[in-house]
């Protein structure tokens, strides 16, 4: 709420009068907030360097023997040139909308009145304009069906947390119980699953946990009361390593998270010798 009362959403039209917050919505967001908002109004034209230069040819209409009052004759000629793609305006429009609000707090849906199509051709350019759009304007970004009710969006700001016990005799059936917690799992999926199983085995862990929402399942080992390895195995690319308040720090999104002034977690990409990283990082 303190950051809607210091004005920081009024260009996407939050603002609080008289202790109420008030929306305007559909709005257009403003060109000057990002380049993706510029490219959503104005357009763009983006030279090619990447791609081979060809030919263009020019003609301008010249005077006979440069002296007008002799008549005139075109004149043209042809040179390579870079090749050029044009954005042209998409014109999207920001949807806002209170979902919840108390006096100290408000979550608020931000949304765009555009949906992408999944079996288009440019589907992931479309994908990566939509949430560059989103993320200049409100920070956030995240991807819903567009079938989606408010209720679905807000399960996904909560984790329900489920416990069940470690041990060698029960990596098998812990395994094949995570697996199916997913809708059509791949095979990758299923081996980055197995493989976290048994990583998290070797840690001695006193319990696993696994939380679940609509869009989002995670995964994790309890170490101790105040140390959690914890991540989303579908769509993360680390792992976190929470301490004190980890069932807290679970419910805030990857933005908030790396955002919070709660400095009580670790970060660790899954790059190179990562697992070690982990090790050394719970010693």
């Amino acid at each position: 709420m303190a950051d809607i009362q210091n004005n920081l959403y009024q260009h996407v039209g939050i603002t609080v009068s008289n202790d109420e917050i008030n929306i305007a919505s559909p709005i257009l967001p403003k060109q000057s907030v990002g380049r993706y908002s510029n490219y959503n109004i104005n357009g763009r034209t983006i030279i090619r360097r990447d791609l081979p230069k060809v030919d263009k040819s020019y003609s301008v209409e010249v005077p006979n023997f440069g002296d007008w009052s002799k008549g005139s004759h075109d004149m043209s000629w042809t040179r390579p040139v870079f090749q050029r793609t044009h954005w042209f305006p998409r014109e999207i429009h920001l949807l806002v909308e209170i979902l919840e609000s108390d006096e100290s707090s408000a979550t608020v849906k931000f949304s765009l009145d555009q949906y992408i199509d999944r079996h288009s051709s440019t589907y992931e350019e479309d994908l990566l304009f939509h949430c560059n759009l989103l993320q200049e304007n409100t920070g956030v970004c995240n991807i819903f069906e567009a079938d989606a009710t408010n209720e679905d969006y807000i399960n996904t700001l909560h984790v329900n947390w489920e416990i069940f016990p470690p041990g060698e005799q029960n990596i098998e059936r812990n395994i094949a119980y995570l697996i199916s917690k997913f809708r059509a799992p791949s095979k990758e999926l299923q081996e980055i699953i197995a493989d976290r199983v048994n990583f998290f085995e070797s840690l001695n862990p006193t319990q696993y946990i696994v939380g679940e929402s609509k869009f989002s399942q995670y995964i994790g080992a309890m170490l101790k009361e105040d140390l959690v390895l914890l991540e989303n195995v579908r769509y993360g690319n680390a792992i976190y390593i929470l301490f004190e308040n980890w069932k807290e720090l679970s419910k805030l999104s990857r933005t908030e998270l790396l955002n919070s002034a709660h400095r009580n977690f670790v970060r660790i990409t899954h790059r190179g010798n990562w697992k070690n990283r982990v090790i050394n990082t719970i010693r």
